[in-house]
């Protein structure tokens, strides 16, 4: 790492974008390095713009903005809007290419680095994984102690380490983004983005609606239906996790689905009769 590095992180909010964040800044500091650390967030807490402004230096940080970074990490196709201005013909830019395609990224980023961090998330571990292999691999590019690196995850994120089955294979997950190699030419597919519009789904008596550019695959629809009328579907939500979908025949139209879900991805209204 060079005496100074100036990071932009950005995706988008629920994807744990901040937690990478405190875990690299953390890390460094405890490794002797003077960091500042600046997160940028809407109101909401998810499916908005999430960015974190990071300076790594072995000099004293005056000030702790800059106009143009050394690592600009794009997590997701909507983030990358986010960062156009801190990207300059030097940027090293870090991106998910299972998410974003690489013509998505400016003409300035000529030094481009792919990792499907989605992908290899979704396929070998879960979906929930992603910000796992992210930390491990910036961790890997920024000279960050591997141990080290991981015992701040688990004091971050240990409440969510339910079991210890759950806990090695985020292990796992973490080191198989410290040990993945960049992807330079040929890069993946962007395929796992999320459905675009909405899923309307009518009968005579009732009509839902879903939205996957909001939904993150929580599930928490599905178990608050009193009457099994939802279930995983094959569609993608806005983290490339699946998206519930609705027997209308089954459901009662009680309002638990749009009542509990964190996004307002989901609702279920009776029509209403004519006159």
């Amino acid at each position: 790492m060079i005496d100074t590095t100036k990071i932009i992180l950005a995706g988008e909010g629920g994807q744990g974008i901040q937690t990478i964040a405190k875990v690299i800044t953390e890390v460094a500091a405890e490794q002797g390095l003077d960091v500042s650390y600046i997160p940028v967030f809407g109101v909401e807490q998810r499916g908005t713009p999430s960015v974190a402004f990071i300076i790594l230096s072995h000099e004293k940080i005056y000030y702790p903005r800059f106009d143009s970074a050394d690592y600009a990490i794009i997590l997701q196709k909507r983030a990358v809007a986010s960062v156009l201005a801190y990207i300059n013909k030097k940027t090293k830019v870090v991106f998910d290419s299972s998410t974003v395609s690489v013509r998505d990224l400016p003409d300035e980023a000529i030094h481009s680095f792919g990792i499907p961090a989605t992908q290899i998330a979704t396929e070998k571990f879960t979906p929930k994984a992603f910000n796992l292999i992210v930390a491990g691999k910036l961790s890997r590019v920024l000279n960050l102690d591997e141990d080290q690196v991981w015992q701040k995850i688990e004091k971050l994120l240990g409440k969510k380490f339910k079991t210890p089955e759950i806990k090695e294979k985020s292990r796992q997950a973490y080191l198989s983004g410290r040990k993945y190699i960049f992807e330079l030419k040929d890069f993946s597919r962007p395929t796992f983005q999320p459905a675009t519009g909405k899923i309307i789904i009518k009968n005579a008596e009732k009509t839902a609606q879903i939205l996957p550019e909001r939904c993150k695959g929580c599930g928490i629809c599905i178990v608050k239906c009193p009457v099994g009328a939802l279930k995983f579907s094959d569609t993608l939500g806005v983290f490339a996790t699946p998206v519930p979908e609705i027997d209308l025949e089954k459901c009662i139209a009680c309002g638990n689905c749009f009542r509990f879900c964190p996004d307002g991805a989901i609702a279920v209204e009776k029509n209403k009769k004519l006159k």
